[in-house]
């Protein structure tokens, strides 16, 4: 594998683990999602094996991760909350904190 190759899949491999964190998973349950061992999937976070197009595909569709924050590090989405709480309903503004719940929830659980 050529050097730059190995250090794109050490970038992807650090925003992957960053972004199974910020979601408050283990990398068990992100192998068990992409159908690949804990030790394969370690693999991907280290960078010693590259994510296929299918596993980017899977990641985005189960986890919603953006398949270009993993290649670049850079996301194509921005939130600008103000402008979401002010143009939401009250449903999906309720919607929207039961999922902050749930992320915090998930956060505080992996702090034990």
């Amino acid at each position: 594998m050529g050097i730059k190759r190995k250090n794109a899949n050490v970038e992807v491999g650090k925003r992957l683990r960053d972004a199974r964190q910020n979601l408050g998973y283990r990398q068990a349950e992100f192998a068990c999602a992409l159908d690949v061992t804990e030790e394969h999937y370690r693999k991907y976070e280290s960078g010693a094996t590259g994510l296929s197009a299918e596993k980017l595909q899977i990641l985005h569709q189960v986890y919603k991760i953006d398949p270009t924050y993993l290649i670049t590090g850079s996301s194509s989405q921005n939130l600008d909350f103000d402008a979401y709480m002010a143009n939401c309903s009250r449903e999906e503004r309720g919607k929207f904190f039961d999922r902050v719940l749930v992320y915090m929830s998930r956060l505080l659980k992996g702090m034990d």
